[in-house]
């Protein structure tokens, strides 16, 4: 791991949870490992019994002295952690239980923003597991597969984030009588039976209910396709 992964990942959990200062003086001692050199991080890798205030002044001297790019807001902070979490995920250097309860601090910490709401919805489909056995929102999530669930949900995420695949593109379903991707539109449904008149999703262009959403990875990976077919100098 790189100085600059060790602090995004020092400044990612200090956004997000409880954090003990004395991580800053074990993130210089990992600096120093790795042959970073300066005064400050000396100092700083020494003050195990120092209060936080001067550890974090340190520590961002620290960061000044390696020049050490650091993200210029909180939300772009946030961005960054997330796809450091999702890619460390992939490729197994941290548990997909650890990466996964990072993710929802994330959407906590992000305020439900878009990109992060899929592991929202995983978590409260596998409370509804739990409790009866039934599911929310993630279509072909169950007990037995949540793991392997999740970690392709990383996965997904990543790409469409490599791809700054845009939020409408992403909320598209797919229809099984026209075959395409769409943006669904209500439409009012007749029965017999009530409710005799509701209204429900139907396909953006042929109007047909027979829809799959993007809760399904599979309809995902379809506009990941799609989108990369679009603009194919991705």
């Amino acid at each position: 791991m790189s100085v600059a992964e060790l602090t995004l990942e020092i400044l990612g959990e200090r956004l997000l949870a409880q954090f003990d200062s004395k991580k800053f003086v074990e993130w210089a001692v990992s600096a120093l490992k790795l042959g970073c050199e300066s005064e400050n991080l000396f100092i700083l890798a020494g003050l195990d019994d120092e209060a936080t205030e001067e550890r974090e002044k340190y520590f961002w001297k620290s960061v000044q002295d390696l020049d050490i790019e650091v993200a210029r807001t909180e939300d772009e902070l946030i961005y960054c952690y997330a796809l450091m979490i999702a890619d460390k995920a992939i490729k197994k250097e941290i548990g997909i239980d650890y990466a996964f309860s990072q993710m929802l601090k994330i959407v906590y910490a992000s305020d439900y923003e878009h990109r992060y709401l899929p592991f929202f919805y995983i978590n409260e489909d596998l409370d509804y597991i739990r409790y009866d056995n039934s599911i929310w929102i993630t279509s072909g999530l169950t007990a037995e597969n949540s793991k392997e669930f999740i970690l392709e949900e990383f996965k997904i995420f990543v790409e469409m984030e490599r791809l700054m695949i845009p939020c409408g593109e992403r909320d598209k379903c797919y229809c099984e009588r026209c075959k395409q991707l769409n943006t669904p539109v209500t439409k009012i449904k007749y029965q017999l039976r009530k409710p005799f008149k509701c209204l429900v999703w139907s396909c953006g262009f042929c109007r047909s209910d027979k829809l799959i959403f993007d809760s399904r990875h599979e309809v995902k990976k379809m506009i990941i396709e799609a989108y990369q077919q679009s603009a194919p100098y991705l």
